[in-house]
């Protein structure tokens, strides 16, 4: 999932940085400083929840925001995603048709810019 995703964001116009693990995740978002995180939600090695609690929890980085990537369909996730203060999520399985699209809205509407990815 995370090859497909950096391919398609790649192609997409992003400047990509891909983890395998929450670990590795953390440390590239901690060195990176990216405009926007995506997290899977069951990532190995401590989840993107995890993740995102350690990213909210430093200074460096609790400005960014994060869109979780889950194949979870219970009812009530998108209140708590959004009770956690992340920009939202996207479910899987994703749709290489729309993703890049899908990025690009989350992107635009949680810098605010509205012109920062060429289309």
């Amino acid at each position: 999932l995370v090859t497909l995703m950096t391919s398609l964001l790649r192609k997409g116009g992003f400047q990509v940085f891909a983890a395998f693990d929450a670990a590795s995740g953390f440390m590239i978002a901690q060195k990176q400083l990216p405009d926007l995180i995506l997290l899977d939600v069951q990532m190995p090695a401590g989840g993107g929840v995890g993740v995102w609690q350690r990213l909210s929890a430093s200074a460096h980085t609790q400005g960014i925001p994060v869109v979780y990537v889950t194949a979870t369909h219970t009812p009530g996730f998108a209140d708590e995603v959004a009770a956690q203060g992340a920009a939202g999520y996207i479910q899987k399985p994703l749709d290489p048709e729309t993703f890049v699209e899908t990025v690009k809205s989350f992107f635009k509407r949680a810098t605010g810019q509205m012109d920062a990815v060429q289309e």
